[in-house]
């Protein structure tokens, strides 16, 4: 259990206040007997929360966040059969950690705020099936501030959570939630798939038609379609008849490609011949005797020409070079082009063996072909959306079947333990409240012939304690917007509820000295702290005076 919470912004008439102890049962803080606001009843209550690992305190409370800056809030933890207690520190600052310290609060490490959480769920025994601390213990921090204050939604966590997840909850914390969670999966599963179908039709991901309009329109061209198939096919010898659309459409497109590497390989072998052409003149073989020549001009200088000569020849081997190189170029590509059409001749020889099927009947073929599978899947996936819907309304209604057989033994003995508890209250002589669960997706609360406020706020504290009693619950928070509504001599009886509970329960209250003498008792021998204007406010001061 929590046993004690400090904080250097914690002032009182100037000082820092001492540190705050708990003990089970009631721990009571009151306010001024005048009913004095803004002193912080309910910050302390948030603060409360901050360390059980929530962060409304943060979030909620701006003006305290504003006012005071960066606080720190230490507390002790104590559990039963534990040797030792724990002490932590989680800053205002950052936090989405929390520091574990020695026993004077000099932090050893850090931990994520999860893992703390974590830690408290196994402590507190509240590792549950599909359970997390969080989702158990918030919902009964019914704060000023929060969304747990709902009186005919004693489930609800936040505003807009629905009832199927209160639901859901309620068994996870009552630990009734393994029978139902594998079929629950099923569910969202088919949820989940539909979703994303219907989404996937929308943006048009996949081929489908819009109503059945346009479905009954695509059944006549299907029609119309299969029978220009079949024309196509008997035009062809019904060779065709023998391959399904995707085999048309292959054979189509090999026989494209087929064509293409054909044209490729015969302009290949025409480059090749021209580039042998142009390549014979350096077969010319030059000349190396130069005598006839001296006979006629005698005065020409032989070594010059044999330069000349010697040029020419190297001009010609490196022509001869390079011809060759184009040449064993182009013959690699036509022996590639080959390759490819001897490789796509047997892909055709292994999708079909029809003979004289002409280009444009196989064409037209594919062409039917394909808007054929393109209507019939659109009105498939037209099909298939009401099948979705089917099956996610068939495994609904299981589901729903299930969480009425589990909840209706649940749900009676939450309504008699309520029945105790009121009965306890008044005497008897008033009606309890009563939770009905219908499915897995609605429920109500509400107590029978009884509609006024102070009614329904009782009602959610006799649900809280039914929880208390019936569950791993470890603690129970209540501001005094809820319990200043209930009548006198029923809060007299809930207070002793509260403090005899062998859990924790804290509660804000104010007007102490306008209780019944057992509520002021109790009041008295429970308060961990007094709160009061002028000095006593919680951070020493009140935001909403000047000053």
């Amino acid at each position: 259990m929590l046993k004690m919470i400090r904080c250097d912004k914690f002032i009182e008439e100037g000082y820092i206040r001492p540190a705050i102890e708990f003990h089970k049962g009631l721990n009571t803080i009151m306010g001024s007997d005048t009913g004095s606001n803004s002193i912080g009843k309910s910050t302390f209550l948030m603060i409360l929360d901050f360390v059980f690992g929530g962060e409304d305190y943060i979030k909620i409370s701006a003006d305290v966040q504003e006012e005071v800056r960066v606080h720190t809030i230490e507390f002790i933890f104590h559990f039963e059969g534990d040797k030792k207690s724990y002490y932590f520190a989680r800053s205002t600052g950052d936090y989405s950690v929390v520091n574990v310290c020695d026993n004077e609060f000099n932090p050893q490490k850090s931990i994520s705020i999860e893992k703390y959480k974590a830690f408290l769920a196994k402590k507190y025994g509240l590792n549950l099936p599909g359970l997390t601390f969080r989702s158990a213990v918030s919902r009964f921090f019914r704060v000023y501030g929060r969304d747990t204050r709902d009186e005919k939604n004693p489930l609800r966590n936040y505003s807009g959570e629905g009832d199927k997840s209160q639901i859901e909850e309620l068994l996870k914390l009552f630990n009734k939630y393994a029978a139902v969670e594998e079929r629950t999966k099923l569910f969202n599963a088919a949820k989940d798939e539909e979703t994303a179908f219907r989404l996937a039709r929308k943006y048009q991901y996949v081929t489908s038609v819009p109503n059945k309009t346009t479905y009954n329109e695509n059944v006549k061209r299907i029609v119309e379609l299969q029978d220009e198939a079949s024309e196509l096919a008997n035009s062809s010898s019904r060779g065709l008849l023998d391959m399904d659309s995707i085999q048309v459409q292959r054979l189509s497109e090999i026989k494209h490609q087929l064509s293409n590497f054909k044209r490729q390989r015969t302009r290949l072998i025409a480059q090749k011949k021209r580039s042998e052409s142009d390549r014979d003149f350096t077969k010319h073989k030059f000349q190396k005797d130069y005598a006839d020549l001296l006979q006629f001009f005698p005065e020409v200088k032989v070594e010059r020409l044999e330069e000349i000569e010697n040029f020419h020849r190297q001009l010609t081997n490196i022509l001869k070079k390079e011809f060759k190189e184009n040449t064993d170029s182009i013959q690699a590509m036509i022996d590639l082009a080959s390759s490819e059409i001897k490789e796509l001749e047997i892909q055709i020889n292994d999708i079909s063996n029809i003979p004289n099927v002409s280009q444009a009947i196989l064409d037209k073929y594919a062409q039917v072909q394909r808007e054929l599978q393109h209507l019939k899947e659109a009105n498939e996936n037209y099909e298939k959306v009401d099948e979705l819907k089917e099956k996610k309304k068939m495994l609904n209604d299981a589901l729903n079947a299930l969480v009425v057989e589990v909840i209706s033994v649940l749900q009676q003995e939450i309504n008699e333990i309520m029945r105790e508890l009121n009965d306890y209250i008044y005497d008897g002589r008033k009606t309890a409240p009563i939770i009905t669960i219908k499915d897995a997706s609605h429920y109500d609360f509400y107590t029978p012939k009884d509609t006024g406020t102070g009614s329904q706020y009782k009602g959610l504290v006799v649900f809280d304690l039914a929880a208390l009693k019936m569950t791993s619950l470890p603690v129970l928070v209540h501001d005094s917007v809820l319990l200043k509504q209930i009548e006198d001599e029923a809060l007299e009886k809930i207070l002793e509820l509260y403090d005899e509970s062998p859990k924790q329960v804290f509660i804000a209250l104010d007007k102490g000295r306008s209780y019944t003498q057992r509520s002021q008792t109790i009041l008295d021998q429970t308060k961990v702290l007094q709160l009061y204007p002028g000095g006593g406010e919680l951070f020493g001061r009140s935001w909403n005076e000047t000053r």
